[in-house]
């Protein structure tokens, strides 16, 4: 009887164990996701702001201009929308 626990308690960290490896894989794959939209983020509002001061503009003004642009076109970007 005592085996038959043992086996059953050992197989239980098994699982358990396997499960935890496929959520630490899960969420790293998450994150560079994320990391490949935050790189294309940031070049797009660098480049949109620097073109947007040097025409004259506000710095407030073109912060907010390029936040929203480079927000949307990430959002179409991750919805496969051209």
């Amino acid at each position: 009887m005592a085996k038959k626990m043992m086996a059953v308690f050992l197989m239980c960290i098994v699982v358990v164990t396997s499960l935890q490896f496929a959520t630490a894989n899960k969420e790293y794959e998450v994150a560079s996701y994320e990391a490949k939209f935050d790189a294309k983020y940031k070049a797009c509002f660098v480049t949109c702001e620097k073109e947007c001061i040097e025409r004259g503009s506000g710095h407030s003004y073109c912060e907010v201009k390029c936040d929203e642009d480079c927000g949307a076109k990430e959002a179409a970007d991750k919805l496969h929308i051209h």
